[in-house]
């Protein structure tokens, strides 16, 4: 199963940690596995392109081979939260149809 963390601090979001594989099919042919990968490298190079976030304005962590990504923000701004609520959007439109496969929570920070 893949478990997604979206963090918080307060009401901002400033960062998601995913770890595991779906095991909905075998490696290179998991359709949950890629779908989640696209939104997580997608939001993490939407912070610079988009959001105009530093590379010193945050910090991550990618482990294929465990299924591990993680996505923690120094410095937040209006686009960073849209981004993130944009990533969080694409996983509950996942869990709508693969919820034995993928779970959502929530961190405090």
């Amino acid at each position: 199963m893949i478990r997604i963390i979206l963090v918080r601090n307060k009401s901002k979001y400033v960062g998601y940690e995913i770890s595991g594989h779906a095991r909905y099919a075998k490696s290179g042919y998991d359709i949950i596995c890629s779908a989640v990968s696209i939104l997580a490298y997608t939001t993490l190079n939407s912070m610079s392109t988009v959001a105009n976030i530093l590379e010193q304005e945050m910090t991550y962590a990618i482990d294929e081979k465990n299924g591990d990504m993680r996505l923690r923000l120094i410095q937040t701004n209006m686009k960073t939260d849209i981004i993130l609520k944009t990533f969080e959007t694409g996983i509950k439109l996942l869990l709508e149809d693969y919820s034995q496969y993928i779970s959502l929570d929530y961190k405090e920070v």
